[in-house]
């Protein structure tokens, strides 16, 4: 049988995924029933492929479990702030950066969004993402697999851009947040940030670095290393490198306030159990920017 042109072969899927085996290792017994379900189709047998992995919480209605599932993304009320903050999120044409498992996804599309382009690097995440989509049926949400960064600095205005969970992944987090005003007028952000005060009494203290000016810019970051345990885990959710850099409070508010932005600050917890947090809004007149907003 000749195999399609393009189409992806069972061992760069591995490669993909960090599982690839030596090249000539024999296929045994033991692995063969690993490939296959025998139980009745379901949305459970769906969820049961990344057993053990998911962060999110499925809907009680639902009737579905993924495991661990702490985190209730598909009700979250952040983005229900959110919602209620821009006065809705009907009609809007929505970029999210770093969906996870398309959790937030889900959950604008509930809200009335036009459309969801929704950008993953983590390939094992990426794959999540598709598995929601198919037991949720979100015909307006599209998951994207590679970078956000090429993907924004090629694109047009977006009506909304949507990082949560992403900023302090970033080793170059101004990069990023000079993109984002590039390319809309409404930014919601959820994001760890650096308060020496807070990361002095955590016992991963050890982590951070003391604060530095990021490039030639006045605001500054911490460098935190990612624990090992963390890198370890099939399920992590972090960045690509071995470290990330942290904004201090002030130097995120202050590079949005310089772009033209007006913050509306939902929570903010110096205290959060991993690290100090904020979630935010940022808006401006579509005067003041390059973004899609409309009044």
């Amino acid at each position: 049988m000749r195999r399609l042109v393009g189409w992806p072969t069972p061992r760069f899927l591995a490669r993909l995924l960090g599982e690839e085996r030596p090249a000539r290792a024999a296929v045994t017994e033991r692995d063969t029933p690993h490939r296959f379900v025998d139980t009745y189709p379901s949305n459970q047998n769906v969820l049961d492929l990344f057993a053990g992995e998911w962060s999110t919480m499925m809907p009680p209605e639902s009737g579905l479990v993924a495991h661990p599932g702490g985190s209730n993304l598909i009700g979250d009320e952040r983005i229900h702030w959110l919602a209620e903050t821009l006065g809705s999120l009907e009609g809007l044409d929505i970029v999210e950066l770093g969906p996870l498992e398309g959790g937030h996804s889900c959950l604008m599309q509930r809200l009335g969004a036009r459309s969801v382009t929704a950008i993953e690097a983590n390939a094992r995440a990426f794959l999540k993402c598709l598995c929601l989509k198919e037991v949720f049926g979100l015909d307006r949400v599209h998951f994207r697999l590679g970078s956000f960064f090429p993907y924004l600095e090629r694109s047009g205005p977006t009506d909304l851009i949507v990082a949560s969970g992403v900023l302090y992944h970033m080793t170059d987090p101004l990069r990023l947040l000079a993109l984002l005003a590039a390319r809309t007028d409404r930014i919601y952000l959820w994001t760890h940030y650096y308060d020496p005060v807070a990361i002095a009494g955590r016992a991963d203290r050890n982590l951070f670095a003391p604060p530095e000016p990021i490039g030639e810019s006045s605001h500054r970051g911490s460098r935190r290393l990612y624990p090992e345990v963390a890198l370890s885990w099939q399920g992590f959710s972090g960045g690509s490198d071995s470290y990330a850099v942290w904004l201090e409070r002030d130097g995120l508010l202050g590079f949005l306030a310089e772009a033209g932005f007006e913050i509306a600050v939902h929570d903010d917890r110096p205290d959060h159990v991993n690290g100090p947090a904020i979630s935010l809004c940022a808006t401006r007149s579509p005067t003041a920017g390059t973004g899609a907003a409309a009044d």
